[in-house]
């Protein structure tokens, strides 16, 4: 009986680490999001990097909780037509993106492993939880104010 009521308080903290971290991507998301609507002259080249005001700003956010790798997306259509940069330089950029609302706007995906941000408290038990998927990502769309 003991065994069983330590997996579940472990699963228990696990997922609610899991999903507090989550909100705090979220909010990571945001951040970035509105940096990047007040920024002008975003670039309009497929691939060029994300602007460094940006990246400073999820990166704080970031490492609030403790999350240094990541890939940022930023896909605009401030000069007509979607075009996405991205940080690190060569990172891939997500081919499926949801339609966004008319009218130009900024969209911020951030991309993590999902083992930084869920913590790994039942392989003692021979459970990997992060293991089915291995990053997670989030984003958030604004719109483009410049």
């Amino acid at each position: 009986m003991l065994p069983l009521m330590l997996v579940a308080l472990l699963a228990t903290v696990q997922f609610g680490k899991y999903f507090a971290n989550l909100q705090e991507l979220a909010f990571a998301t945001r951040v970035g999001a509105e940096e990047a609507a007040k920024t002008s002259g975003l670039s309009t080249m497929e691939g060029d990097p994300v602007p460094a005001n940006v990246v400073q700003a999820v990166d704080q956010q970031l490492a609030a909780f403790g999350v240094t790798r990541r890939i940022i997306v930023l896909e605009h259509n401030a000069g007509g037509i979607p075009v996405s940069l991205v940080d690190p330089a060569g990172a891939p950029i997500p081919t499926k993106l949801s339609p966004v609302p008319p009218g130009q706007y900024v969209r911020i995906l951030i991309t993590v492993p999902k083992a930084d941000i869920m913590p790994e408290l039942l392989k003692v038990f021979g459970l990997h939880l992060a293991w089915g998927c291995k990053t997670t990502t989030l984003s958030t769309v604004w719109a483009y104010e410049k």
